[in-house]
């Protein structure tokens, strides 16, 4: 028993001192008791004990860090746009720097989408960075029309953009510029209805002629 426990206590102790191998020497020798000992002390009975090279572990490598939350914001378009499946969307009608006369300021778009706008996709159109209340919801139409009212007269950017039912984007298209050409409210001539064009003046009369004779049952 006792050398069995003298082996585990040398085991222990070379264990030890095999970290500070390098800097001292090792010595062994059996006492009285017929026990091993080892130790870094020199004794009459000692042998010195022979110790390889120590083990040496490399530290684990740090791992590389996650891209920045910023990175992450600036592509959560691209990636919601990639997990819903769309690959494209475009503002066909009318085309980039156009001129529109629409007296009512109503303007229609024309929007292709690829894949066609599956359920549970809603598709808005985008005026000035607001986003117009009409709603088209996807039921497998590859291309649809978004009607944008009473815009002003002027120059409007123009984009539309596929919507999930919780409000977030999933993609959108490139913006276009369309001029709106409408009849202005303060020009003469309007009549009731800001929307009519105005009336040409009556023709001037000619001094000197007579008016045609009425005609009967006329005021």
């Amino acid at each position: 028993m006792l050398k069995k426990s003298g082996i585990a206590l040398s085991l222990l102790l070379l264990s030890g001192i095999s970290v500070s191998a390098a800097a001292s020497d090792v010595y062994t020798w059996t006492d009285e008791q017929g026990n091993r000992i080892y130790s870094d002390q020199p004794n009459p009975k000692s042998t010195k004990v022979e110790v390889g090279p120590t083990n040496s572990i490399e530290p684990p490598k740090p791992i590389p860090a996650f891209e920045s939350r910023n990175n992450d914001n600036s592509n959560a378009s691209t990636s919601a746009a990639s997990s819903a499946g769309y690959r494209s969307l475009t503002i066909t009608s009318p085309a980039n720097d156009t001129a529109v006369r629409a007296n009512d300021g109503n303007i229609t778009l024309t929007v292709s989408i690829d894949p066609p706008l599956r359920a549970g996709s809603l598709l808005r159109a985008q005026v000035d960075g607001n986003l117009n209340e009409q709603a088209i919801p996807g039921s497998g139409q590859p291309t649809a029309t978004l009607t944008l009212p009473n815009l002003d007269r002027g120059s409007h950017e123009v984009s539309a953009v596929i919507m999930d039912t919780k409000g977030q984007v999933l993609l959108s298209s490139e913006p276009v510029t369309i001029h709106v050409q409408r009849t202005s409210l303060n020009q003469p001539g309007r009549v009731g209805n800001p929307n009519q064009a105005p009336m040409a003046p009556a023709a001037p009369t000619a001094p000197n002629v007579p008016k045609p004779p009425a005609k009967p049952g006329s005021n």
